[in-house]
């Protein structure tokens, strides 16, 4: 599904004027939209109120007021703006020769309603809220009302998905695609219950929100051995953190259940008799370490090179001065995808561009906070949405990204997608380990895009489905890999 960003939006209302669609229709088109929402949610006597603005949000709103009027609907209108445009004062006319009923904002009361439908600012908010508009948006968050927005809640960037302050809608109408701010940022936290009307707008963006159609693995052939679906090597382990190389090994496996045949994980030498009793189909490679830290050793990186589709390096690995020379030499000497996650992309942070030149395909994993060290010195972006920057860095290092957070944003430099799945259970140590382990094992069988992609959207499906029986407190990152 399209998301767009506010500029995308009106080069996309710009089309639809130009092809007949005018601005009266399409604030009618979003009014009808309103109305049939409004209606699913309210019972016939119930007392609504529709916070209108002096922009084209606040048109949409008069526009539903009118109709909500004429459908006998008890129906309040509270003007939260002194200055009005060419839409909205056309449409407030129409409402006051019917004899809607209008009230100050002052006396505004939010539980004296079922239902308060926010239409006060829409998507060209890029400022605090202030004022009146402010005072009615802190009403709102303080009672039980529910609260409809339209196209976006009042006070939410519908670029970054950022906000000072906003309305926290339990149910957001929004018109004809998805836009960005919707799902990144904090904009989940704001949004609610997302619903899409279409109202004759043809949007062209170049963020896409991942659904989960065609999120297959490719089928097995019937005659076929354990090579043909890749062996993926996890390089994890410190003395500091042993677990986390378990879950990342663990979950390649995992993965690998429903596609790939050999996995490995290759862990400090002095290590091995904490690793030795735990592993069962899977295998162990002992690296030559000091004092449990991995240390670089040219023939030890090059015996992981063989059979192998993808080497993850990263989980559990702590502070390690020879881990870059190690990132270093794999990137210029595998052929297969490396994916760095964890304390590899610590390693890298201090100069990321030296992942630019690289023989392997790259996959990186981070969170927030890791991307944000890894674009400290980049040159800076014209666009702030996440997503954007997430694509720039991408296409500068000419490798894909998965820089995680509630909605995941994913990047080769040319195509970016946006995962929605998952749970705020996953707020939990191990879960990056999790998922980067389930991508080295994807990226075996398909291109680094595709890997990451499928990676992200399933490692989130399973998180939901262990959720529902683990409960969100008690959900643990091993739990994920057994569902």
């Amino acid at each position: 599904m399209e998301v767009l960003t506010v500029k995308e939006v009106k080069e996309a209302e710009a089309r639809a004027v130009a092809a007949g669609l005018s601005e009266d229709i399409l604030i009618e088109n979003a009014a009808a939209a309103l109305k049939e929402a409004v209606l699913s949610l309210t019972e016939p006597r119930d007392k609504i109120c529709v916070l209108c603005g002096g922009g084209n949000n606040g048109a949409d709103g008069l526009s539903l007021a009118r109709m909500l009027y004429l459908a006998g609907k008890k129906v309040t209108v509270v003007l939260t703006a002194q200055n009005f445009g060419a839409a909205a004062k056309a449409r407030l006319s129409a409402c006051r020769a019917l004899g809607v009923p209008e009230l100050p904002a002052a006396e505004f009361k939010p539980n004296d309603y079922v239902l308060t439908v926010d239409a006060m600012l829409g998507t060209g908010c890029n400022r605090p809220l202030e004022g009146t508009v402010l005072e009615i948006a802190q009403k709102l968050n303080d009672c039980e009302v529910f609260v409809l927005s339209v196209d976006i809640p009042s006070g939410l960037n519908a670029d970054t998905g950022e906000t000072e302050f906003a309305v926290i809608a339990n149910q957001t109408l929004t018109f004809s695609c998805v836009k960005a701010g919707h799902i990144i940022g904090e904009g989940r936290n704001y949004t609610g219950n997302l619903v899409v009307a279409d109202i004759g707008i043809r949007g062209e963006g170049k963020i896409k929100a991942v659904l989960g159609d065609g999120l297959a693995l490719p089928e097995r052939k019937a005659v076929s051995h354990k090579y043909n679906y890749g062996r993926v090597r996890v390089v994890a382990g410190s003395p500091e953190m042993i677990g986390a190389a378990l879950l990342a090994h663990e979950s390649a496996v995992a993965a690998l259940k429903s596609g790939a045949g050999l996995s490995v994980l290759c862990v400090p030498e002095s290590l091995k008799a904490a690793y030795q009793s735990r592993v069962k189909e899977e295998t162990l490679c002992f690296l030559p370490d000091r004092n449990g830290k991995i240390i670089f050793d040219e023939s030890a990186i090059n015996s992981l090179f063989v059979k192998t589709g993808a080497i993850l390096i990263g989980p559990g690995m702590g502070e390690n001065p020879e881990l870059i020379k190690i990132i270093e030499y794999v990137k210029n000497n595998f052929s297969g995808t490396l994916v760095l996650d964890a304390d590899a992309l610590n390693a890298v942070a201090q100069n990321a561009d030296i992942l630019k030149k690289h023989k392997a395909n790259i996959i990186l994993t981070p969170h927030m906070g890791e991307f944000e060290r890894l674009v400290k010195n980049a040159p800076p972006s014209d666009m702030p949405s996440i997503a954007y920057r997430v694509k720039e860095l991408a296409a500068r290092l000419g490798v894909v990204i998965a820089a995680k957070s509630a909605t995941t944003v994913i990047s080769d430099g040319k195509e970016v997608y946006l995962n929605t799945t998952g749970t705020p259970a996953l707020a939990k140590g191990g879960s990056g380990d999790v998922l980067g382990g389930m991508i080295a094992a994807f990226s075996c069988r398909m291109p680094p895009l595709n890997a990451a992609v499928l990676g992200c959207y399933h490692f989130g499906k399973c998180a939901e489905v262990a959720e529902r029986i683990y409960g969100a407190e008690s959900l643990l990152a091993s739990n994920v890999i057994i569902k």
